[in-house]
């Protein structure tokens, strides 16, 4: 860096996890490089890659899958140890727009904010709509994909939770952070187009069907049925464990996560996500299987009730 000086407190941090385009994760870091003067990477990949990483590019890995909150987790702490104030998270396949990282380092003197983000949508699930009517709001929940965090926050509220390993770990990292007393704010003149799992748009006239019957019963789960969805039943696991732990963290502060499901609570849990995804699996066996290990180690977990006095 030319004089040693740094052209912004914002580092990037990359998460891998075996990539199946090389070219994308080079995409990816071309669309940081010249907004930001230093990228860590945290490669969680169980199979050895050849990048060709330049010298202001932070490689590390423990050559296993250690979990999206384990590598969140040391991306930050390598930033905080070279003296960077914040991190914009990425996955491997997210694409920055240019100008982004100047326009979130217009609030990053705000001590009161936590996370900085954009509007994230999902462009093959015709439903989600692009909000027009505010330029910046502060809202709950975000995820960490693109998302501009403090490290001050980051630190003082205890991190990303390593034992979620990967799914929730959005949700429970922005309930303790607003429940800590930071604000997450979202830009929304900046969009991200985030593919949210294996999906598969069906026919327009389907999508239409059941897109406006979403609308008619105020229900988005409803609109999830214009298309079909491969179900991993990996994530099921996850799912369904991590619901349960991370209720019983936070169980003095009201719900958490049910919102991802358009959900108020347990039930509606099941309603939404878990019957669903049994009836829609091709290995319905797997799947079966998954739920109930899930359940079963999320009831078994021993947690420790959070609260503010925690930080």
């Amino acid at each position: 860096m030319e004089n040693n000086k740094k052209k912004t407190n914002i580092a990037i941090g990359v998460v891998l996890y075996n990539p199946d385009s090389i070219e994308r994760v080079r995409l990816c870091l071309q669309s940081v490089k010249k907004q930001a003067d230093k990228i860590y990477i945290f490669d969680n990949s169980t199979q050895d890659m050849e990048l060709g990483f330049d010298t202001d590019v932070v490689y590390k890995s423990e050559n296993e899958n250690r979990g999206i909150a384990h590598a969140l987790n040391q991306i930050m702490e390598m930033a905080e140890a070279d003296g960077y104030d914040w991190v914009v998270t990425m996955d491997q396949d997210s694409i920055l727009s240019d100008g982004i990282i100047e326009d979130f380092g217009r609030y990053t003197d705000r001590e009161d904010i936590g996370i900085i983000c954009p509007q994230v949508i999902d462009k093959r699930r015709v439903y989600m709509e692009i909000r027009n009517d505010a330029e910046e709001e502060f809202i709950d929940m975000c995820i960490t994909s693109s998302s501009c965090t403090s490290v001050r926050a980051w630190r003082k509220i205890g991190k990303y939770d390593d034992w979620l390993f990967i799914d929730l770990v959005d949700n429970e990292y922005c309930k303790r952070l607003t429940l800590s007393g930071y604000k997450i704010l979202r830009l929304n003149k900046w969009v991200l187009d985030q593919q949210f799992g294996k999906i598969v748009p069906k026919s327009p006239a389907r999508q239409r069907f059941w897109i406006g019957l979403s609308k008619i019963l105020h229900n988005e789960n409803v609109a999830k049925l214009s298309y079909r969805k491969y179900v991993s039943p990996l994530r099921v696991y996850y799912t369904c464990r991590n619901i349960l732990y991370v209720n019983r963290k936070m169980k003095n502060y009201g719900a958490v996560a049910y919102e991802n499901y358009n959900c108020k609570g347990y039930p509606g849990f099941w309603i939404s996500f878990v019957i669903p995804s049994l009836l829609r699996a091709d290995t319905k066996w797997e799947v079966m299987k998954a739920i109930v290990k899930g359940t079963i180690d999320g009831l078994n977990k021993k947690v420790e009730p959070w609260t503010t006095e925690t930080i």
